[in-house]
């Protein structure tokens, strides 16, 4: 009985970890706990030093609480243990989920490109990984030294605050003060290196977070949509998508239900086009009616 408690309440700070949607009724729903006692292992985890944002009514738990830095220290590579990791998994069975599985989360959290069929390792670009991630950290300015911008078409040092990896971390969110504006800028675009100062953020209350939703895309704001889904379509999710299984809510032996936030009707509209007969749209109107036009548009063409 004890060890089920641990259960929920693991579930429940994975959960909480940047959670940008799930209400405090969905998230009891999925891990099967009352509402008032989400409420009540919030506070506790409070109490215990955990970082609480409460977001009209969205809690969340931030990354520089006591005991999830403290995890994400002792699980942080070095850039030769990366090179060595990536090499590895590029050599595994491409054809096994789970291999697939290693690919997206090191993709997403590392930034290794595994997209061509050489693995493909920049000492560089992770080190400036490695920098941007302890200056977010820290809460810290920083220097991005000769970045090349296809804006202005211009190479040169933008200095930045920056506060936020997105989806995957070859794109970091960031608050420049010369231009009053939060930017997203690429990685890779860094020819120099990233040079953290010692001087603090100065404008945390101008930061304003990206979300990326499952399928790679971002935007300051997101829209709720609620899938059914048979066996064959939750597996695609937690295989090529990275979901875990206390997302989703069985409905019965065939189906399940998952609440998604999505960011652009292009990416979900994408996995529901391609698994037409395996998903159905319960809620979000806006992607029902994306999903419609294309068919549309495909039968007319005909």
């Amino acid at each position: 009985m004890e060890l089920n408690k641990f259960d929920r309440q693991l579930k429940l700070i994975e959960l909480l970890i940047d959670n940008q949607h799930l209400s405090i009724e969905e998230i009891g729903t999925t891990i099967g706990i009352s509402t008032r006692s989400v409420y009540r292992y919030i506070q506790f985890f409070e109490n215990l030093g955990f970082e609480v944002f409460n977001d009209k009514g969205i809690y969340s738990i931030g990354h520089n609480s006591p005991f999830i830095a403290a995890i994400s220290q002792k699980m942080h590579f070095t850039s030769e243990e990366l090179g060595v990791m990536g090499e590895m998994i590029a050599r595994a069975d491409k054809n096994n989920p789970v291999v697939n599985k290693l690919k997206y989360k090191f993709r997403n959290v590392y930034g290794l490109d595994f997209r061509s069929d050489e693995f493909r390792f920049d000492k560089k670009i992770s080190e400036n990984i490695d920098s941007l991630r302890q200056a977010i950290k820290g809460k810290k300015q920083c220097v991005l030294q000769k970045y090349n911008s296809l804006n202005s078409k211009e190479t040169r040092d933008r200095l930045v605050e920056p506060f936020q990896f997105l989806s995957s971390t070859n794109e970091v969110r960031c608050y420049e003060p010369e231009s009053d504006m939060c930017k997203t800028f690429k990685v890779t675009r860094i020819k120099g290196k990233v040079f953290c100062r010692d001087k603090k953020w100065e404008f945390t209350d101008r930061h304003v977070s990206f979300f990326t939703d499952i399928f790679g895309f971002s935007s300051e704001k997101v829209t709720k949509v609620i899938l059914r889904l048979t066996t064959l379509s939750k597996t695609i999710l937690m295989e090529e998508f990275g979901l875990d299984e206390t997302r989703f809510v069985k409905e019965d032996d065939l189906h399940f239900l998952v609440h998604l936030p999505i960011c652009h009707n292009k990416g979900a509209g994408r996995f529901v086009l391609g698994l037409i007969d395996e998903v159905e749209i319960v809620k979000g109107n806006s992607l029902k009616q994306y999903v419609d036009g294309i068919i549309q548009n495909f039968l007319q063409r005909k």
